[in-house]
């Protein structure tokens, strides 16, 4: 996040700096913030005149890590130092306010770890997010990556972290992250003002990716079955029909991935590829397959599919989806 103080402007005039700043790093609004106190902020902001001028020089002289940028009479941006700089474009803007972010420290954690690596984190995520208790922080190296309020149902990203990405970085870092549990009071003390926002999607989004679920895919071979325990965040299902049909199967009886993919006559792999997401978010649970259950019906009839296939896909075309 990048932190801008604006002195000199009234509240419209800041909103409009603040905005074209966003627009200029194609940046959203947390990511580009207005900050009040000096000592906090990366970058110091002044209308043109000799008087704020010279206030602005002794106190960036005393901040050297600040950038100070003039906003002169005609709205243009320019470097406070020297006076009279060349104008700064957008790819100019850009690149100072994503170098801001990138140097912004991460906050550290120095509670203990509770889970470490992919199958533990899991196992944890799942619990908390059943019981619907306490706050955690997932970490690399030590450094916060998410702030996770599991009462609320939702995480916050700190600062100094890229937001664009995340799903995809926990991924790739999934082994290496560490779940550690914090209060309620150091949870707030992180979060500070950044924007709450629903958890359970962020996790939907990382459970797509395919790396990682080699023990669940393991007992899934095994012809486990999946029971669905709700309905999922209608966020994370968005248009995916076949997700919605999976939801309706499952919520009604426990069934393999060879069930699913028979009784909806989807392929084996469109399954796996919800059961993956839905398992992390605590949405779909694991039963072991019975000694006496009977064997899933072969070969889908070609053309025709399932009944209940053949429906679903009646709906669809008189929808028009």
């Amino acid at each position: 996040m990048a932190r801008v103080l604006v002195v000199g402007s009234d509240m419209q005039g800041e909103r409009a700096l603040l905005q074209r700043l966003r627009s200029a790093a194609s940046l959203t609004a947390d990511a580009v913030r207005t900050c009040r106190d000096l000592d906090e902020c990366d970058l110091l902001v002044i209308r043109d005149t000799p008087a704020l001028r010279n206030a602005a020089l002794r106190m960036v002289r005393e901040r050297p890590r600040i950038q100070f940028w003039v906003e002169d009479q005609q709205g243009q941006l320019r470097e406070g130092e020297p006076y009279n700089g060349p104008v700064l474009d957008d790819a100019a803007i850009e690149h100072a306010l994503r170098h801001m972010m990138d140097s912004a420290p991460v906050a550290s954690i120095d509670e203990p770890c509770t889970a470490r690596g992919a199958k533990a984190i899991t196992r944890a995520l799942r619990e908390s997010l059943n019981t619907r208790q306490g706050h955690a922080v997932l970490a690399l190296d030590g450094a916060a990556q998410v702030l996770i309020d599991f009462v609320q149902d939702q995480m916050v990203v700190p600062v100094g972290v890229a937001a664009e990405h995340l799903a995809q970085d926990l991924s790739d870092a999934f082994e290496s992250l560490t779940l550690h549990g914090i209060s309620a009071r150091r949870y707030q003390e992180l979060a500070a003002e950044r924007t709450r926002q629903p958890l359970r999607p962020l996790l939907w989004q990382w459970g797509q990716r395919p790396d990682h679920w080699q023990d669940l895919d393991a007992r899934l071979l095994r012809h486990a079955r999946v029971k669905l325990l709700r309905w999922p965040d209608f966020r994370v299902l968005g248009r995916q029909h076949d997700s919605f049909r999976l939801c309706s199967l499952l919520l009604k009886r426990a069934c393999s991935v060879d069930e699913c993919a028979s009784l909806l006559d989807v392929s084996s792999d469109a399954v796996r590829s919800f059961v993956h997401p839905a398992y992390l978010c605590g949405y779909a649970a694991l039963e072991a397959v019975p000694q006496d259950a009977a064997p899933v019906r072969g070969n889908v009839p070609a053309g025709g599919g399932t009944l209940l296939a053949r429906m679903w896909r009646s709906v669809r075309q008189r929808t028009g989806a």
